[in-house]
């Protein structure tokens, strides 16, 4: 197989693989009522308790006003607070609420048994080969965000983060 046909059959079966979830993605978005955006501001500011939007608009690679409407959503739904920075006051610190912790905290359970169920389907060498690739590509995945911070930009020129 050349290197090129390798890839394509690679990102067919990264997508095949992904598309495997969405039963529990889109039952979670369904039950939650959360768009994906909502759900990865969530899961950054739980990551990181009392980023700034402007942080979040960095990591997402999106604009502010864009963050700040995600964040004004989800403060008006309860799942998070916003508090004034002590030492600085120009800066807003964004903090999961209990209901928020609890909501990916859910998510996160939820989506660790349906993809526990699948992969103890897999025979012990599948699931090792499995394993050594996840690892490659997430060393890869680092790799070009060291060498090209800027990719998601470039590979999607003209969405909101432009």
């Amino acid at each position: 197989m050349k290197p090129e046909d390798a890839v394509d059959a690679a990102l067919r079966d990264f997508g095949q693989a992904l598309a495997q979830l969405d039963p529990f993605r889109f039952r979670a978005w369904a039950e939650l009522g959360l768009t994906t955006a909502q759900l990865r501001v969530m899961f950054l500011m739980r990551e990181n308790p009392g980023v700034t939007a402007g942080a979040l608009a960095a990591r997402l690679s999106v604009t502010p006003p864009t963050i700040s409407g995600i964040v004004d959503r989800l403060v008006k739904l309860g799942l998070v607070r916003r508090e004034d920075d002590a030492a600085d006051r120009r800066l807003v610190r964004n903090f999961l609420s209990g209901r928020g912790e609890d909501t990916c905290g859910c998510l996160e359970r939820g989506a660790g048994l349906f993809t526990r169920r699948i992969l103890v389907e897999m025979d012990e060498a599948d699931l090792d080969a499995f394993t050594r690739g996840l690892r490659a590509f997430i060393n890869a995945a680092e790799h070009v965000s060291r060498v090209e911070p800027n990719l998601a930009v470039v590979a999607m020129p003209g969405g909101s983060g432009s």
